[in-house]
């Protein structure tokens, strides 16, 4: 296996476990912006130029109400395997989401984006296990 398609996997995984992390460990009555970083964040961090705000405040937007969506449709699946399309399809949503913020940004702001999501994947894994203790 080569090392683009080793780098491809780690982030699926990756993703598959900061989407797992989103619905497993936040409960749905907890405010998305737990999962989803704040546009102050995303401004301050990334030196968005006025024009990346304004292209990205709707998408992040939009992304809070997706993971809103996703939390109460897996309240409502009854079956493991209407959990697993639920995540499927969140899964899904996830992807398009970050290409679309990846789409606004330049190289050195992607690099610290990635960073952001990683940083929220750790608080997300770490609040899941002190719920699990």
């Amino acid at each position: 296996m080569n090392a683009a398609n080793q780098s491809r996997i780690g982030l699926a995984l990756a993703a598959a476990l900061w989407l797992w992390a989103i619905v497993a460990a936040v409960p749905v009555a907890a405010a998305p912006l737990d999962s989803v970083p704040s546009m102050d964040v995303v401004r301050n961090r990334l030196q968005l130029t006025p024009e990346q705000e304004a292209q990205l405040t709707p998408v992040i937007q939009k992304r809070i109400a997706e993971v809103q969506e996703v939390r109460a449709r897996l309240e409502q699946a009854t079956t493991r395997q209407d959990k697993r399309a639920v995540m499927r399809d969140a899964k899904q949503r996830q992807k398009a989401f970050n290409d679309q913020v990846e789409s606004v940004l330049d190289s050195s702001q992607k690099q610290e984006w990635r960073e952001i999501r990683e940083e929220t994947r750790e608080k997300l894994k770490e609040r899941y296990d002190q719920k699990r203790e």
